[in-house]
Order: structure tokens, then sequence, then C-alpha cells
């Protein structure tokens, strides 16, 4: 039996990472290619197994090491979101969405990177590329992603092929997008009764800024002013991530979906980056930040810029 290779998704998996890597291993299946199959790097969330359950979808191996494993990147390419050991792997390829990474890979292999609102979208475009239509389960988790990862193509990372997308995949699962959003939306949980350590790792990424090690955790609900109120715990919450990590900086992105924007939030000795990067005065309360919703397009580049003239060590 050949040496299986997984496709896999970044740490902290969401639904984009998740499903990606099921669509995607279907589909080579699909085209005789029996060895490859999906994998996590992580836990699942709360939303994520909604859907798994909605569509049963069986959870992908876990996998906590790249050693040895041959494997295939959706949805990340950068170190610190990769398994840890990542540079002792062999990747084959990657499918992604976001700013091209500092993943150092010795051989030439096909990297598909496209400025679309999820990982999904690409995925479900191989399918059709490939003349293969994805069955119903399939077609609803990949249609899952794209609706997580977009807010409900609300998001301004949306591209026109995600809305092209998202309803050919709704009719392949006989499902209604907005109504399908909806219920995606109600599956993420009632924040008020999450617990704040649970809000902040459920979606959260580090990255490096020029030698900053930069955590930033985002939460995106109909409303987030539930999230002022418990600002305290959250804060602490951040504090316990920033030591654990040894990150200089934790920020919280609370993006309210019907007030369009974000509150945000900040620990750690540079907060003032943050505060001069987004033009406001951050405190206990956070700073709203009106037409904020994405931590790709909207907050991970401007901090990069914000940090590239801070000093390290």
């Amino acid at each position: 039996m050949e040496e299986p290779i997984h496709v896999i998704g970044h740490k902290n998996p969401d639904t984009d990472s998740i499903c990606s890597a099921i669509g995607y291993a279907f589909l080579r299946n699909a085209l005789g290619d029996a060895e490859v199959r999906p994998a996590r790097a992580g836990e699942l969330n709360r939303e994520t197994r909604h859907v798994l359950e909605r569509f049963s979808l069986s959870e992908p191996d876990l996998l906590t090491t790249a050693t040895g494993r041959q494997l295939i990147l959706v949805d990340h390419n950068e170190v610190a979101q990769a398994l840890d050991d990542i540079r002792h792997g062999t990747v084959l390829e990657v499918w992604e969405h976001h700013r091209i990474g500092d993943l150092q890979i010795p051989s030439p292999i096909t990297f598909h990177c496209e400025p679309v609102g999820a990982t999904a979208t690409l995925i479900a475009e191989q399918f059709f590329l490939h003349d293969i239509e994805p069955p119903p389960a399939i077609a609803g988790a990949l249609l899952a992603a794209i609706l997580s990862d977009t807010l409900v193509l609300a998001s301004p990372t949306t591209s026109g092929k995600d809305r092209r997308m998202a309803p050919r995949l709704a009719a392949l699962a006989g499902l209604e997008v907005s109504e399908f959003g909806a219920e995606l939306m109600a599956a993420r949980g009632d924040i008020a009764t999450r617990s704040a350590r649970d809000l902040i790792d459920a979606d959260f990424k580090a990255f490096n800024f020029a030698g900053h090690r930069v955590g930033i955790a985002q939460v995106e609900v109909p409303d987030a002013r539930p999230l002022v109120t418990r600002r305290t715990e959250l804060l602490e919450a951040m504090r316990r991530v920033k030591d654990e990590q040894n990150l200089r900086q934790v920020i919280l992105i609370g993006t309210d979906i019907s007030r369009k924007g974000s509150y945000l939030w900040a620990v750690g000795e540079l907060r003032d980056v943050a505060e001069r990067a987004f033009h406001c005065q951050l405190t206990d309360e956070g700073a709203f930040l009106e037409g904020c919703m994405s931590r790709k397009k909207q907050v991970v580049p401007v901090l990069e810029a914000a940090f590239a003239s801070v000093p390290t060590g």
C-alpha cells in the first residue's frame, strides 16, 4: 500500500481549512489518486462540527507531526500556521487564498493562490474544470466554507468567483444560500455562553511581522456588543495566550456583521503599534473600526506594515 498523501489546513482549523481538505481529497480520489486523504491540524470548532454532522461527513484524521509525511496544504502557507515541524515534511501542493508566506519549498510544486474569499472556491472550481460534479454532501461542505469565510458573501474579501460559485454549489446541495448562511452563523454558538478562551482559540492565527510574532484572533457574530461586556475576561485570556505562545502582541477582532465593522483589542508591550496602525486609542473598552471586517485584507497588511519599522529584541 502506498504511503498516504494528506490534505491539511492550518492549526486552529476553521470551516474553510477542513472542508477544503475534505473536498480536495475527494476530488483527487475521484481522479484515481486513492492514497489521498483529508487531515486536520487541530480540534474542530462548533461551526465546522455542525457542517460535518449536517452532511454526514467523517472528521479528518488528526496529524500532530509533518515529519516523513507527504502533504498538500490548503488555506495556509505560513510556517507559524502550519504543523510545527512542517519543514521536515514533503509539501507537494499548496491551494491558498492568503498572502504568500514564508514557507520554503526546495522543489517546484503546484502552488495555486488567488485573491478569493475562501480556498473552497478554488477547490470547487477544480471539480468543474475536471468535469466532475461534487455530490450533495461535498457541494454543501464547500458552500459552507465559502459562506463562513466571506460572512455569507458580505466580507470585503468576497470575489466575483465566490459569488458565482456559491449558488452553483447550493443548487447541487439542495440549499438556499441566505438560509444556509444564517444557519451557519447560528451554529457558531452564543458568545454569552462560550468561555473567553474558547472565543480566542476558535479562530486564532499567529503571524511573523518582521521578526515580531503576533497572534490575531477573530470572532465574527451578528452582534458583537456582548463581547464588550465580557472584555475583562477576554483580555485576561488574551494575556494567557500571549505568555503561553511567547508572542509580542495578541489582538482580538470582534466583527459585528450587522454593523459592518469590528471592535479591536490588543495586549502586549507594543500596543501602541496597533494604535498607530489603526489610528485609534485602545482602551479596555476596545476601539470600533467602521468597515473593518476582514483579518486577511484589512488587519494583517496594516499590522505587517506597522511592525516593519519596529526594532526586534
